[in-house]
């Protein structure tokens, strides 16, 4: 194409890239890459997204999430809501949990909802109480989390049948969360006995 005068564009260094990824050659897009940003072309959501899904194909899951976080702090790529949501269930699986809360960190930032709900179900099934408390500092987009968020955690770990775990993370809240209608409800009047001990 160039030898004819025709500079490729983005979509055309995308469906280039697109193809190494396919045939499971990840490092090869990544030359290629290499290749077009020397050109002065910059990557874009697209791309990136072709890119994640190509270490996501070779079951390199920590290249994909290293690439992310690169391609944002250093190109300033936005990526697509979708390619941030899949790779935090990508994460979970591998249980890397602190990757996870980076990304949903990093979706914030890029002004996209929460993605709180596998992160919620990670954590009521395999996370300690500090690792549930994490979970919530990074759902919530205020400086505290909702009751509602609080609520979420609770049930699922009563749902996983996590009972202690939800206790102890309920001493851990504010007094405020502690003593809400909506919190005291989810654990019954053992709150009130709860309360009692901790004073």
């Amino acid at each position: 194409m160039e030898a004819q005068g025709c500079t490729p564009d983005i979509k055309t260094w995308t469906i280039l890239i697109k193809g190494f990824c396919v045939v499971n050659e990840v490092d090869k897009a990544l030359l290629w890459l290499g290749k077009m940003v020397e050109k002065g072309i910059d990557a874009d959501a697209d791309l990136l997204d072709v890119l994640v899904y190509g270490f996501l194909i070779e079951k390199r899951v920590v290249g994909a999430y290293q690439l992310v976080v690169e391609m944002i702090d250093k190109a300033h790529v936005r990526p697509w809501q979708a390619t941030f949501k899949d790779l935090i269930e990508k994460l979970l699986g591998e249980r890397r949990l602190e990757e996870a809360l980076n990304l949903l960190h990093l979706m914030k930032k890029q002004n996209y909802p929460p993605y709180p709900e596998p992160i919620i179900q990670y954590v009521s099934k395999f996370g300690s109480v500090d690792d549930a408390w994490g979970c919530l500092m990074a759902i919530s987009n205020k400086q505290y989390p909702s009751v509602s968020a609080y609520q979420r955690v609770f049930q699922s770990f009563f749902n996983e049948g996590r009972h202690s775990e939800a206790k102890d993370l309920l001493f851990k809240c504010p007094h405020h969360i502690r003593k809400h209608s909506a919190i005291s409800s989810l654990f019954g009047s053992s709150v009130s006995n709860l309360e009692a001990v901790s004073t």
